[in-house]
């Protein structure tokens, strides 16, 4: 791959985002909710121009876009079908409300994070391309793989010691701000010896899959986001393998959504709780006995229930039928509580209730507990929650804030390091945890600060032991 040469403009949209939007619109604008279409692409428009970065971590633009996927998936495959989105849901709730409110909201989560993050500056991205094209990869795949090391043991850590589970996970997924480096390093220099990225990839790949929750998108998106940001040219050779990339990526997805209920079943030991009972080599020979049985109606069936499980705008649509008619709002203690939590750690305060996303999205959307899925915690989603606490119009004002806390972290960190790689490489990882529309915010929030106060950690010591890490080049 081939890398962009670092100019002195900033484009207004990142490249092919107009024929991007042209396209979802031209294969699923038309129809019942061609309006909700028009808004959909609107506030992709406006959120792309305001959080592009030519040749830094797209980190902000990928939260916004993959929740704006999330918003309003629905509607494009309400209109490729041919049926108002109101069909899609299966609670009777108000998706066309939901979806109008999501959208809003997510311009409102744009402009915070757009001020937050401050103007862009070319010399971020420069010093950070400098920072890693002086250095082998070799040297990067060592932070990775130490940063692997550490991570298992943390994770090992947190099961025996559950009152510090919270920083230890916080510090367990950092690794990924050392594969984003590696990834990064690999794509910002012609020639380089891509086997190192190639290895930690495909590591990560395979420990995903056989996990619980199936996790291969993670290092695909942290990919993603380093050849962003790397400026890899789309030449027709890198669009292809792009676009191949994202048809496995769309594949496993889809084979995912249809085998994971029972696969889940197997490895939980039949428990409805999210754990693990069962060796590798037992899980992947589970997965493998289970795809092989597959076929096209299994496929047409996962393909349904993925659309169905990215698009997260209908428990908010029961909401606003639910609240204020039925339940009145909260005025601020949802958020509140999930202010207050991460500084109230259990193991000083054992009485801290536990957080369980299933009972507050039972409370409001009156659903049976038995048809929950196995080892399955399901929220409302965080937009829901702030208008639960907030109403239409107040629940912008917090999600305005959350973007502005997001912004803001984003260019303290990558001030704070004179190198601007590790900084950059730092809040991408701990960024990464806002990217989800189903989050709720007890839980995000408190995950955020603490892996916050673990990325400020490790930027003011790792350059302490690990000089090149600190060097302005």
């Amino acid at each position: 791959m081939s890398s962009r040469s670092i100019g002195a403009g900033r484009a207004a949209l990142p490249p092919a985002t107009v024929g991007i939007a042209a396209a979802i619109f031209v294969i699923g604008g038309f129809g019942p909710n061609s309006l909700l279409a028009v808004l959909a692409i609107a506030v992709l428009l406006m959120g792309a121009f305001l959080l592009w970065r030519p040749r830094e971590s797209p980190i902000l633009l990928f939260v916004f876009g993959y929740q704006w996927l999330q918003a309003s998936i629905g509607v494009f495959h309400a209109n490729w079908l041919g049926i108002d989105v109101m069909d899609l849901g299966k609670y009777g709730g108000d998706f066309h409300l939901a979806t109008v409110l999501s959208l809003l909201g997510l311009m409102a989560l744009a402009l915070g994070m757009r001020l937050g993050v401050g103007p862009w500056r070319q010399k971020d991205g420069v010093l950070a391309r400098s920072s890693a094209s002086c250095v082998a990869p070799q040297y990067w795949f060592r932070l990775y793989a130490g940063a692997f090391l550490v991570s298992i043991l943390a994770q090992s850590v947190s099961i025996m010691i559950p009152g510090l589970s919270q920083p230890l996970l916080a510090f367990a997924s950092l690794k990924w701000a050392f594969f984003w480096i590696l990834a990064y390093a690999t794509f910002s220099q012609l020639g380089t010896n891509r086997l190192y990225w190639l290895f930690a990839f495909a590591l990560e790949m395979i420990l995903g899959i056989g996990g619980y929750f199936a996790d291969f998108r993670t290092p695909l998106a942290f990919t993603l986001l380093a050849a962003a940001a790397a400026g890899v040219r789309l030449s027709i050779r890198n669009y292809l393998a792009l676009m191949s990339l994202v048809a496995v990526a769309l594949t496993l997805a889809i084979v995912w959504s249809a085998v994971k209920v029972e696969y889940r079943s197997f490895v939980s030991g039949g428990e409805r709780e999210q754990i693990v009972t069962e060796g590798y080599t037992e899980r992947m020979r589970k997965l493998a006995d289970l795809v092989s049985q597959m076929d096209g109606s299994d496929l047409a069936d996962g393909l349904d229930s993925l659309l169905k499980r990215v698009t997260y705008v209908e428990f908010f649509g029961v909401v606003l039928n639910k609240v204020p008619k039925r339940l009145p709002h909260e005025g601020g203690a949802l958020w509140w509580d999930a202010i207050s939590r991460p500084f109230m750690p259990r193991i000083f305060f054992p009485e801290k209730a536990n957080i369980d996303d299933t009972e507050r999205t039972i409370q409001y959307v009156d659903m049976d507990r038995a048809a929950i899925g196995w080892g399955t915690s399901i929220s409302l989603g965080y937009m829901a929650e702030s208008y639960i606490d907030f109403g239409t119009f107040g629940m912008m004002l917090p999600i305005f804030s959350f973007g502005l806390l997001l912004g803001g972290f984003y260019r303290w960190m990558i001030r704070l390091d004179p190198s601007r790689l590790l900084g950059m490489s730092l809040a991408t990882a701990t960024i990464f945890g806002a990217s989800f529309l189903e989050s709720s915010i007890t839980k995000m929030i408190g995950g955020l600060v603490v892996a916050m106060l673990a990325s400020w950690a490790v930027l003011r010591i790792a350059p302490l032991y690990l000089p090149r890490l600190q060097k302005k080049w």
